[in-house]
């Protein structure tokens, strides 16, 4: 995740920050440019959502610019929601 999306906003990256995304509704990071399938979904970053997204994020939003992730394995998965969820709240 990191090589596209730093931990927090006061690091420049290419993505939007990874801080405050679990429970963040998607496509909304202000000043950054979603592709309009990502910015018109209407779904929230739920643990359920963002496993179905890292899973094979392609599929569960088709249009959406971020290249295929594609981590099936529940255990890698379970990892990087810990990390995601012990990210403090994003400043902005």
């Amino acid at each position: 995740c990191r090589r596209c999306h730093a931990p927090d906003a006061d690091h420049a990256s290419y993505g939007p920050p990874l801080a405050g995304v679990v429970g963040r509704k998607a496509g909304t990071y202000p000043d950054f440019e979603y592709s309009e399938a990502l910015a018109n979904s209407g779904i929230v970053w739920t643990p359920a959502a963002l496993r179905a997204w890292m899973e094979d994020n392609t599929g569960f939003m088709p249009g959406t610019r971020m290249r295929h992730v594609g981590i099936t394995d529940p255990t890698v998965q379970d990892f990087i929601l810990s990390y995601l969820e012990s990210l403090p709240p994003a400043t902005q």
